[in-house]
């Protein structure tokens, strides 16, 4: 979405660590809006783009560029098993115990992205390797925009992810936004969810 007059872009960065064997369980960074939301003054900011890019800046092939390489598992596989890797980010208003919780029907999630990598091998002994990407924004969640009062949550875990094994990884964050004002009772509903939380 191109930026109207009225827009804000902000940025933010974000680093997490992968455990060993490529585990990450749910961590969350928070991006701070406080210098665009007011709930006392019914101001807020409606969120219309989140762009997420993942970077590994060092501890890669890639150290000249930074380029985060979407496969998690590069061994190969025989036989009949396969192996699997998957990695979510999502941004939120509300904070998830677990990162399995989070979907597109979720309450106060703006966005989903998911990247799924599987090795597999064929009934002729060939092995490959398939990488699936899923993302949902808010466009398609929330095409007027959604409305936050509050920081801004970005939450990340990760199954099996081996190649970035006990690696750190960076997410870049942007945001498309206009800041609104906001009815009382828009506002008053915003809040009672807050408190369901």
């Amino acid at each position: 979405m191109a930026k109207n007059a009225g827009d804000v872009i902000l940025r933010d960065r974000m680093q997490f660590n992968l455990e060993a064997g490529g585990e990450r369980t749910t961590l969350y960074g928070r991006i701070d809006l406080s210098s665009y939301v007011d709930p006392v003054n019914r101001q807020g900011l409606a969120v219309k783009e989140v762009r997420f890019q993942i970077r590994r800046p060092t501890g890669t092939t890639l150290d000249n560029t930074g380029i985060w390489a979407p496969i998690g598992n590069w061994q190969s596989v025989s036989g009949s098993t396969g192996e699997l890797a998957g990695l979510k980010l999502y941004a939120t208003t509300r904070a998830y115990e677990n990162a399995s919780e989070v979907g597109i029907a979720s309450p106060d999630v703006l966005c989903v992205y998911e990247v799924m990598q599987s090795i597999g091998v064929n009934t002729s002994g060939d092995s490959g390797i398939w990488i699936s990407e899923n993302w949902y924004g808010p466009k398609d969640l929330h095409p007027e925009g959604y409305t936050v009062v509050s920081d801004l949550l970005v939450g990340v875990a990760a199954d099996g992810w081996e190649r970035d094994a006990d690696g750190t990884l960076e997410v870049d964050i942007m945001l498309i936004a206009e800041p609104v004002s906001i009815s009382t009772a828009r506002m008053n509903e915003i809040l009672s969810q807050a408190q369901d939380l």
